[in-house]
């Protein structure tokens, strides 16, 4: 719950072609894309040896593996021989990894099994030099990571005080409840951006000022990463509601966790902690475990950024886990993966296929999951920001503290791209 020491950024104009320039795309990929730690994907998603999901960055793919002996490695998606993928993007099983084009196999630890015709082969075919090749891969909290730089820190070194914040809530027992990836027009920056401050909540999403404190959300800056305290059962300053219990509170937490809202009496205070007490009786039921957390995190949002593109935005019940990635050769496109994970390690949740969105197809994610809503008026600003920042009338993003966070992670990107951070 400490705060993090001011990280006295100087609030100095941010370029906007960081958002719109192929040229800086390419510097990021370079620079900044091949040498961090990725979310890639959720351990539980390859539960049995030979199960595999893949992971698209860029212009790569990554296969991560189940392996035989339990573990878990992750390889290229690239067969050596002439360079065929070997699985199409998703998830499967495989007890070996058969090229489509040749037949060429390899085994689960990447070693090459079989070449067709090897005699063929007057240098010969040695399997010491075309097994697939590694690729970086740790787990934390039900999570695997990867990274393309086989020289990096390690995972736990990477995310410094990560651990120690969130590891009270147990994601590694939590389960998926909705999965999607959304093509959006927009620079994978410009939907990071968005989520990284409570500024725009007012104008973007005026309805939740009734349950959500806007005004009172702090932010704190570390190393490479950043969080910030969204206030929740209690209302914006800027709502006429504000120091009271309002019909949102009573409705969307108090009444959903079986408080008999017509029994209650006392002020936003009293509502949180009611709300609180209430769902820590639910865990045994759900199979959750709360004895790690606090009233505040029990009651309000916890939103943490993993450098460059990861987000946490976390609840007692929930998490909603963003990944923010580029697209391989255009700026003014990316892929937003969401993940919706449930404290609910004790119910049966069946794992939910991944849904494929595209902004210019009108994605919408309202009937999709509870809270869907909210994250369609983002979907609606994010194409039109990026129209935007391409006018010839706008040239730099000027931010306030409460975009501190967005300062901080130009300071760090930036710092990858000079050649200052590893």
């Amino acid at each position: 719950m400490e705060r993090a020491p001011d990280p006295e950024l100087a609030y100095e104009p941010i370029p906007k072609d960081r958002y719109t320039s192929a040229a800086f795309a390419a510097r990021e990929w370079e620079h900044m894309w091949t040498k961090v730690w990725l979310l890639a994907g959720r351990c539980s998603d390859i539960p049995q040896p030979g199960d595999y999901f893949s992971f698209e960055i860029g212009r790569e793919s990554v296969l991560v593996i189940r392996q035989a002996t339990g573990g878990i490695a992750a390889r290229y998606n690239v067969c050596m021989h002439r360079g065929n993928r070997l699985r199409e993007p998703g998830r499967g099983h495989a007890e070996r990894f058969a090229c489509a084009f040749h037949g060429w196999e390899y085994d689960l630890d990447g070693s090459l099994c079989k070449a067709l015709d090897p005699e063929t082969f007057p240098q010969g075919v040695p399997a010491d030099r075309l097994g697939l090749r590694p690729v970086r891969c740790e787990t934390w909290a039900g999570f695997v990571f990867v990274n393309l730089d086989p020289d990096s820190a390690s995972l736990q070194d990477y995310l410094g005080v990560i651990p120690r914040h969130l590891d009270p809530y147990h994601f590694e027992n939590w389960k998926v409840a909705f999965d999607c990836t959304i093509e959006i027009e927009c620079n994978w920056k410009t939907s990071l951006d968005a989520f990284n401050e409570a500024y725009h909540v007012s104008a973007t999403h005026p309805w939740t000022t009734e349950f959500s404190d806007d005004v009172g959300t702090v932010y704190d800056c570390y190393d490479k990463h950043t969080r910030m305290i969204f206030p929740e059962i209690q209302a914006s300053p800027r709502h006429p509601g504000h120091g009271t219990v309002t019909p949102g509170i009573r409705d969307l937490f108090l009444k959903r966790v079986g408080i008999d809202v017509a029994q209650f009496h006392g002020g936003p205070e009293d509502a949180r902690r009611a709300f609180a007490e209430a769902v820590r009786k639910l865990g045994p039921a759900m199979g959750a475990d709360f004895s790690d957390l606090n009233e505040s995190q029990m009651c309000d949002d916890f939103h943490y950024t993993l450098f460059p593109n990861a987000t946490f935005n976390t609840h007692s019940l929930f998490v909603w886990v963003f990944t923010h990635r580029p697209h391989p050769t255009d700026p003014n496109l990316m892929y937003f993966d969401f993940l919706n994970l449930m404290n609910s390690p004790g119910q049966d949740i069946p794992r939910p296929e991944k849904q494929l969105y595209r902004t210019r197809d009108g994605a919408s994610l309202a009937n999709a999951f509870e809270g869907g809503e909210l994250l369609d008026e983002d979907l609606y600003n994010l194409p039109r920001i990026q129209c935007g920042m391409n006018s010839r009338a706008f040239e730099t993003l000027h931010l306030g503290r409460q975009e501190v966070r967005i300062l901080h992670f130009h300071r760090t990107l930036m710092d990858y791209l000079d050649g200052r951070s590893r």
